[in-house]
């Protein structure tokens, strides 16, 4: 099937670039900037997020942190980039919490 339109000049921008047509438009070519709600903001400590950071601090502070992000989890509206850190946080207070169950019934 052969397209009947001209074809763009040469040295011209490819329509399926659209950061070259950040502030500019192109005839034919609909652009669309983004609003601030969907640009992202930076996550806190370090580029992860604090439900990772919780989950790795967990391992060191005796599983505190796990329980507090499993409170974030259930309690907070959160960003989609921090849910899987917290879900990791909700598994490993639950696995920490059946360890110390068995290990005080068996003393």
């Amino acid at each position: 099937m052969a397209d009947d339109s001209e074809p763009l000049p040469r040295g011209a921008p490819h329509p399926s670039n659209p950061i070259e047509y950040r502030g500019t438009t192109v005839p034919g070519y609909p652009v669309l900037e983004p609003t601030p709600e969907q640009i992202e903001r930076r996550l806190p400590c370090c580029g992860f997020g604090l439900g990772w950071f919780l989950f790795i601090i967990g391992f060191f502070l005796a599983s505190i942190p796990w329980y507090v992000g499993v409170v974030m989890l259930v309690c907070i509206k959160n960003d989609h980039r921090e849910w899987i850190g917290l879900v990791c946080c909700t598994i490993a207070a639950i696995l920490s919490l059946i360890v110390v169950v068995v290990g005080g019934t068996r003393a």
